[in-house]
């Protein structure tokens, strides 16, 4: 009986309607990410560089700072050959993406046939279901880019579920799937054997379990990896690894709140109904800690990242037993004689309550998913707040997406070894090199110098449009790449092609678009007077070279003070949408906070407009603004500096 009853996930509406919703949702998010270009090298463009390398006949190789290696001497993520023919008929990232969604969503039908086949109750399958796909650590996994930690999710509860049926062919094949998603899911499946060996009646199959998948992880991270090392590095690939994830415990003590709080987060929202099921929550422990102690280059035991993916199933599971307990207390309720009607009375209580205490808990995972997981469901996705919901640097698009679709497609060649801007590059994954022009964990163009000797272009972004406010820090913004730019702009190997709306592109040889500046200089520009805040002008021009290129000549003077850091002007011309001219010799080559009062600062720079421009007489208007605002990337009065405006500079001619 309960083996057809744990088919009818098969006819079950409701599981079908909760698996495309939530597919389409995560799908859809993950899209409209990638799209915005929210997306960057780091994880997304990695990923899909080392999948696209198989279809070239690598071995899943990516580009990280310091060179080319394989995915084979990091995590060992096997399970990307299967995506491979994927790529081969929709070579976009976006394929990974949607197929991720995919399989996760599928994830809600071993946790649906486990709830019926324990609990023997359609509403009780429907609450699991919905607890895996509502689940915060689940959810932001998924909408993090694209990982094998979140591929094994889904395929954990599969091997669960095989297991939980004693079809043991089906549980090698699923966990042989989920042991190619990383090399440390050997860890989870050691903990299902030794749950078989203890609890589960299995003594023979757990022990096989264990055995077999400590030896698969032992052989990946001591013989695998060692194979695939890059050529030229001291230390072995186990000791590398330990030390980039553990080499800094000691510090753990300074965050240890907020690893307190993740914590919560990746066990509390079930932990109603889990408790009672607290065996299974052992079996995911070791992951969760190795997260939660983790001192890599970022935050990393942060819920919103991939690292807690693979622990859900086992929470799952103890939720599942945890029901399955308390169902069975209730119905031992029962009794004879004077006080069996009380008994039997006291075990439909508990009955009741198991079945009211599930529908609790899936109601707590939906509220904190609601509350703390940046999805439709949270208030704030639909407010605007910088680095939440529809805001540009996160699900938003604008028309400058469109445009940097379209310089891609025009400027930058598709094979060439390249470094972009990181959220350009991922973009731009299918190709043997591609360093991002500054890392996350670069304090500013430290990493470059090493990085252009190995590449033939590089594409960046003055206009850097990714920010959000961690507290009162801003990460990303408009300054962000300013000192890679800077560099490019004085290395005699690399020319500037374009330059359009802030999106740079550079290559090597023949001139480029000319970016000078001289201080000191006499005025021999037809003068003309405004005043930009601390900024004076003190003569303009715009001078057609032939086509649609122009050269464009100021004059400044500092007549104030000038804030700490760099000031930035900018010049668009009316009715020309999304092609804003970053001053980039007064921004970058000579800063103004390298000014000096009463010195006459004279910019000269070459602009030539796209092709798309029809012809016709445009104004030219130009302003400053501080690129340190955190909404500086839009260039508009947020971030235009005090008691200044946009000036009317001239007219240009655009001819046919």
């Amino acid at each position: 009986m309960q083996s057809h009853r744990s088919r009818l996930w098969i006819a079950d509406p409701a599981l079908w309607i909760a698996i495309i919703l939530t597919c389409t949702l995560t799908a859809g998010l993950g899209l409209a990410r990638y799209r915005g270009y929210n997306s960057g090298i780091l994880d997304l463009g990695s990923m899909a560089q080392a999948i696209f390398s198989v279809l070239h006949g690598q071995p899943l190789i990516t580009t990280g700072s310091g060179g080319n290696f394989s995915r084979l001497a990091g995590h060992v993520e096997l399970i990307y050959y299967a995506f491979a023919p994927l790529l081969a008929i929709w070579p976009s990232p976006t394929t990974l993406l949607v197929a991720q969604s995919a399989l996760v969503a599928c994830g809600a039908i071993p946790a649906y046939r486990l709830a019926m086949r324990r609990l023997d109750s359609r509403m009780a399958a429907r609450c699991v279901a919905l607890i895996y796909l509502l689940y915060p650590v689940g959810l932001t996994a998924v909408l993090f880019d694209f990982h094998g930690d979140t591929l094994a999710m889904p395929l954990l509860l599969f091997a669960l579920d095989a297991a939980d049926r004693r079809a043991w062919r089906s549980f090698v094949l699923w966990a042989a799937l989920a042991l190619s998603c990383k090399m440390y899911m050997a860890l989870p499946i050691v903990g299902i054997g030794a749950y078989l060996f203890l609890w589960g009646g299995r003594r023979r199959a757990g022990m096989i379990t264990v055995a077999m998948a400590a030896i698969y992880g032992a052989l990946v991270f001591f013989v695998l990896r060692e194979m695939f090392r890059p050529t030229g590095t001291v230390t072995s690939a186990a000791s590398t690894y330990t030390k980039f994830y553990f080499g800094s415990l000691g510090d753990v003590g300074t965050t240890i709140g907020e690893r307190i709080l993740n914590a919560l987060v990746v066990f509390g929202p079930a932990l109603l109904m889990a408790w009672r099921g607290w065996r299974w929550l052992l079996v995911g422990a070791p992951l969760a800690l190795a997260a939660l102690i983790s001192t890599g280059p970022g935050a990393g035991y942060d819920f919103r990242y991939h690292h807690y993916a693979a622990v859900v199933p086992f929470v799952i599971m103890a939720v599942v037993d945890g029901a399955g307990r308390s169902r069975r207390q209730g119905a031992g309720g029962g009794g004879q004689g004077a006080g069996g009607g009380g008994q039997e009375a006291r075990g439909r209580s508990r009955s009741r309550n198991w079945r009211g205490d599930l529908a609790f808990t899936t109601l707590v995972v939906g509220i904190i998913t609601a509350l703390m997981v940046d999805t439709p469901l949270n208030p704030t996705f639909w407010l605007n707040i910088p680095g939440m919901g529809l805001d540009p640097s996160i699900y938003g698009i604008t028309s400058r997406d469109a445009l940097k679709d379209r310089f891609l497609a025009e400027y930058v060649p598709p094979t060439v070894p390249i470094a972009a801007s990181m959220f350009l590059g991922a973009h731009l994954a299918d190709r043997n090199m591609l360093y991002a022009v500054r890392y996350s964990d670069d304090p500013g163009g430290k990493r470059l110098p090493s990085i252009l000797p190995k590449v033939d272009a590089v594409v960046a972004d003055a206009l850097f449009d990714w920010r959000t406010l961690a507290g009162e820090t801003l990460l990303g913004g408009v300054d962000y790449e300013a000192q890679e730019i800077a560099l490019l702009l004085r290395d005699p190997s690399f020319a500037l092609r374009a330059n359009r709306d802030g999106l740079l592109f550079f290559d090597r040889g023949g001139a480029g678009l000319r970016q000078e500046i001289v201080v000191g200089a006499d005025v021999a520009l037809p003068p003309q007077r405004a005043d930009f805040g601390p900024i004076r002008m003190l003569g303009a021009q715009v001078t057609p070279l032939g086509g649609r290129r122009y050269l464009a000549e100021f004059a400044w003077q500092l007549s104030g003070n000038v804030p700490t850091g760099r000031l930035l002007a900018i010049s668009r011309i009316d009715g020309i949408p999304d092609a804003r001219i970053v001053h980039l010799p007064s921004y970058l080559l000579l800063p103004t906070n390298q000014w000096r009062e009463g010195q006459v600062i004279t910019e000269r720079f070459e602009v030539e407009l796209p092709t798309e421009v029809a012809p016709g007489s445009y104004v030219w208007r130009t302003a400053w603004y501080n690129p340190a605002h955190s909404e500086a990337y839009a260039t508009d009065q947020r971030s235009q500096l005090s008691g200044s405006s946009d000036q009317e500079i001239t007219r240009i001619e655009v001819r046919p």
